[in-house]
């Protein structure tokens, strides 16, 4: 049987169009599915990582809100340890990963510090942020009967030895450094900053005399502060703190430095805001439920408050990213 040319042509045109739409619809599924369907969502287990290990600060406030969000969801959340470098490798595995709402990472104040620093190449283009939570408040807090009798004292007798004081702190170059940073340019201060892995270690140099003050948030020293044994010197915010009122807050005096430990959730730029706002929603409900606000007042985390949205959180992330850039080229 013969076909004409013309018929030839024709039922081959027919056929490449219908193979490109085929084509076109798998590609628009494909996609589809990598950025997840907003629609359901979520519909199978999320994964949580954290970019420090297990039992410190940053995993137990991980946990502490992915049980509620895995009430509020609806699906099983995994809490994924992915320690080291001060959260870089935890951040570069979210990046990689599709751009669903599956994958959330859990982050700190280190983000934008390492942002600054030019150690994180995976910068505020890569990642958008579902909402901050908490908001810790930092501290410089000396021995009970050691050489300081209040921060006036420390800051005449830091004035009196450029250098020679030593303030321990968790991580070289990280947030606690940078921290430290705006008070000595606050108050004309020149202190001699040690690095710590842990605030465990770092609390027993203090405590034996190998160093003189720490900068460090209420809640990991709580048992010493309690027996007497240490005693905070002054609290980097702008409110009097619950159970320490006695404290000196720096904005009373002058200071005008109020950064304090950040953690919240973010994930890959890419996941469409549908889901973004599914997670923003339920992070908001999880911070008010009741076992979290006790998880949040016996570590001390409610001193002030922490959370900020979506949009809020992207905002004052690029803020602080561009002070503690300033720092660095100054230091």
């Amino acid at each position: 049987m013969k076909i004409k040319k013309g018929l030839f042509l024709t039922v081959l045109l027919a056929i490449v169009l219908v193979l490109q739409a085929c084509n076109s619809s798998s590609d628009e599924a494909g996609t589809s599915e990598s950025k997840g369907n907003a629609t359901n969502y979520p519909e199978r287990q999320i994964e949580v990582v954290v970019g420090f290990g297990a039992g410190g600060g940053s995993d137990n406030f991980a946990r502490a809100v992915t049980k509620e969000l895995q009430d509020i969801l609806g699906v099983n959340i995994n809490v994924v340890n992915m320690e080291g470098a001060a959260g870089i490798p935890s951040a570069d595995y979210v990046a990689r990963k599709p751009a669903d709402g599956y994958t959330i990472w859990s982050m700190t104040s280190n983000h934008p510090v390492n942002i600054a620093s030019g150690a994180e190449p995976n910068d505020m283009s890569v990642f958008k942020s579902i909402g901050r939570v908490q908001h810790d408040t930092m501290t410089l807090q000396v021995k009970a009967d050691g050489k300081f009798k209040d921060i006036d004292d420390l800051i005449a007798q830091a004035k009196s030895n450029p250098g020679k004081i030593s303030v321990g702190g968790t991580g070289a170059k990280g947030f606690d450094e940078l921290v430290l940073a705006q008070f000595e340019e606050a108050t004309g201060t020149d202190f001699n900053y040690v690095s710590f892995d842990g605030s465990g270690e770092m609390t027993a140099a203090l405590l034996g005399g190998h160093i003189d003050v720490i900068a460090e948030e209420p809640g990991p020293s709580i048992a010493q502060l309690e027996e007497g044994s240490i005693k905070m010197l002054i609290a980097f915010t702008d409110t009097k703190m619950e159970g320490f009122e006695d404290v000196p807050i720096s904005t009373d005096l002058g200071i005008d430095v109020l950064d304090g430990q950040n953690r919240g959730f973010m994930v890959h730029k890419d996941t469409p805001d549908e889901i973004v706002e599914v997670l923003e929603k339920a992070l908001e409900e999880a911070k008010d439920r009741p076992d979290y606000k006790e998880y949040e007042k016996a570590s001390f985390l409610h001193l002030r408050n922490g959370w900020l949205g979506s949009e809020d959180y992207d905002a004052e992330l690029e803020k602080q990213i561009e002070t503690y850039k300033k720092i660095l080229e100054e230091n």
